[in-house]
């Protein structure tokens, strides 16, 4: 402060030190203060209000000439009521043009001040609370105040390293809101921790707002953590879509959240990632307001097996059901064709569905778009949709499942996905199925196809019954003693005349084991590039 006596300095930089209210003061104090143009002051002491205090009304003197301001820290929460007063002490300010805040709920945020929005402040309120991530509906002129209670939406999507002093920050953020209807506080990096979920939730509670959706994915908190936000949950009447994907729920867990279908109607649910088997979702869908549930995502948790896919067909075939999207399966599990003939079956007298979303099938991720004019012919749209599992059949209009199975002519995985020996063993419990089979394309899997998978495809459910014309193996990093596993398999082919294990690992040695498959199969296409 001395030196700024003296010296006109413009631009002072004290970011990262130990300064507090005291030192500022008599830096703002000082005779040549008014000549800075730009000060940083970020991670000093504890911010506080008699920080903002005293910066707020440098900014309000009709001499300073500053034109930039960085302020706050970043291991403190930048205060929605600190923004307010450093907002209101620019509507007379003519040379700000940039205010750059640091740790702010949605982190570092810079905003320029230009002098069209200086002119009318107040209505460049709106878009500066989107850099906290709140979207209100207020019109032109409204004050922070007013923007914060017709708030309608606020958003945290990948939060940055929310603590405890950010949530109770938002906790009082909520305390003012009068309209909101969407929150989103999704992929916290970081547990939600039980003290958390309180500041965020119950601290400043109860609030006076709408909610209708309430997104809590991806912030790692367990049953414990649901149990502390249960009344919270309960007491939105008006909600009807809640996301709890990716974080550690269980069975427990999936109790409590069928309390809350007990109690309100919610429209859209997701599970996705969590640790729910079949008892925690037997709880969810046999809720009292389950039957109003559109959209349920259930994929990605415990062991899928035929108990979870028996109680979601039972669900599909109740004629209470409004259910119209259903997302399940799992990346780590290979979802069976048995399981989808399942719930093709329970869609035969189903009224709503009309798109099922598979996780982990044979041929990767896929979705089924069901119509009106599917609906009433579910049978003969079965043939499209198993083309979904890489089987193409020749069967006539109305076939079930079983029946393309046996029909099948071609079957064909071209650049498979991550094949493992769940899906191998999936395949060849298919092929003994087939009766018509004769085009097998297995090309290009990402990972060597070992001996096990390779027994597992071709062996373990023979011999098959079907008229082998073509086979493709390619590109899949096989050698010379994967080969001498399935040459009994190729040797009983007596139709096939086109084989290609093409961008493999086989020698001279596994070319004479091809020489024996030739000795006694007329093949007319052979490929070894």
């Amino acid at each position: 402060a001395e030196t700024l006596d003296t010296v006109k300095i413009r631009r002072l930089s004290l970011n990262r030190n130990q300064i507090s209210k005291e030192g500022l003061s008599c830096i703002l104090s000082s005779q040549n203060a008014r000549y800075l143009t730009s000060l940083m002051i970020s991670d000093n002491e504890d911010i506080g209000s008699a920080v903002i205090d005293e910066i707020a009304r440098f900014l309000s003197r009709a001499t300073t000439s500053l034109k930039l301001l960085e302020v706050g820290s970043h291991r403190q929460c930048f205060r929605i009521v600190w923004f307010e007063k450093l907002c209101q002490s620019l509507q007379n300010n003519t040379t700000m043009s940039k205010m750059s805040i640091v740790g702010s709920l949605h982190g570092p945020i810079e905003i320029f001040i230009s002098n069209e929005q200086r002119k009318n402040m107040e209505k460049y309120m709106a878009d500066l609370m989107k850099s906290f991530g709140i979207t209100c509906c207020c019109e032109n002129g409204s004050k922070i105040d007013d923007i914060i209670n017709s708030a309608t939406k606020i958003k945290f999507p990948h939060a940055l390293h929310l603590n405890l002093d950010k949530c109770r920050e938002i906790g009082l953020v909520l305390s003012r809101c009068k309209m909101l209807q969407e929150l989103c506080l999704n992929g916290n990096r970081g547990s939600f921790r039980e003290d958390m979920l309180v500041a965020l939730f119950l601290e400043e509670g109860p609030y006076n707002f709408p909610l209708k959706s309430l997104d809590l994915g991806n912030n790692q908190f367990g049953t414990r953590e649901l149990t502390t936000i249960l009344p919270f949950l309960k007491s939105w009447e008006a909600l009807n879509s809640l996301s709890v994907e990716g974080n550690c729920i269980n069975n427990r867990g999936a109790q409590l959240l069928a309390e809350v279908l007990d109690t309100v109607r919610i429209r859209r649910l997701s599970l996705n990632r969590n640790q729910i088997s079949k008892e925690g979702l037997s709880c969810i869908l046999s809720s009292q307001n389950a039957r109003y549930l559109t959209s349920l995502m259930i994929s990605d948790n415990e062991d899928i097996g035929s108990a979870v896919i028996d109680e979601i067909a039972r669900f599909l075939s109740r004629a209470t059901t409004s259910l119209k999207l259903l997302e399940v399966g799992s990346h780590r599990q290979c979802f069976r064709i048995v399981w989808f003939e399942k719930l093709c079956q329970s869609l035969q007298n189903n009224t709503t569905m009309s798109k099922m979303s598979i996780v982990g099938s044979l041929h990767g991720p896929i979705e089924i778009f069901i119509s009106n004019e599917q609906r009433k012919n579910m049978e003969k749209y079965m043939a499209d949709l198993m083309k979904s599992f890489g089987i193409t059949c020749c069967c006539e209009n109305g076939s079930k499942i079983d029946d393309i199975i046996n029909s099948a002519t071609k079957i064909k995985f071209p650049h498979a996905l991550h094949l493992n020996l769940d899906k191998c063993r999936e395949i060849g419990l298919v092929l003994s199925r087939c009766k018509m089979l004769q085009e097998l394309c297995l090309n290009g899997n990402r990972g060597c196809l070992g001996e096990e998978m390779l027994v597992a495809l071709f062996l373990a459910e023979g011999p098959y019954n079907f008229p082998l014309k073509s086979l493709d193996l390619g590109n899949n990093q096989f050698g010379t003693r994967e080969l001498t596993t399935i040459l009994p398999f190729l040797k009983s082919w007596e139709a096939l005349n086109s084989l290609s294990v093409e961008g493999n690992c086989i020698n001279n040695r596994g070319a004479q084991l091809l020489a024996e498959v030739l000795d006694t199969v007329r093949i007319r296409r052979l490929s070894l590039n």
